[in-house]
């Protein structure tokens, strides 16, 4: 009586389904990043008539003070010390790192020059400030 043997299946190891999952992972982190980003804190911005809104903002650092002076990077709140700590770290990571300033319109100006501060000391000097247009 014949015997079923199994077919020999050759045991070469398969990367496409690898490197499908690799790829969906760098898409959900990438969606996710962009989601942290996006929730800023919610400001009462200058407003300015002869404000643009640049071609290629690029990759920047959103850094918010609002009225009562309390820094925030990105929407977490942080200290002056540690935004420049931050900024110095974030640029040794991202050497074409650039800041969006967003202060609230009753913010006082010493509160604004001490991100200004902590930018230069970081060595990023390219810096939008954010306002609304009437």
């Amino acid at each position: 009586m014949a015997m079923w043997t199994p077919e020999e299946v050759d045991p070469e190891f398969e990367l496409t389904p690898m490197i499908d999952v690799v790829f969906l992972l760098i898409a959900f982190f990438m969606t996710l990043i962009s989601f942290i980003s996006a929730e800023l804190v919610q400001l009462e911005l200058p407003e300015a008539e002869q404000a643009t809104i640049p071609e290629e903002p690029g990759e920047r650092q959103y850094i918010s003070v609002d009225i009562d002076g309390q820094l925030y990077l990105g929407a977490a709140p942080i200290t002056a010390e540690a935004l420049t700590a931050q900024l110095i770290a974030l640029k040794t990571e991202l050497p074409q790192l650039k800041v969006f300033l967003r202060a609230d319109a009753q913010t006082a100006h010493r509160h604004v020059n001490r991100v200004m501060e902590a930018t230069a000391k970081a060595g990023i000097f390219d810096l939008i400030f954010a306002s609304a247009k009437d």
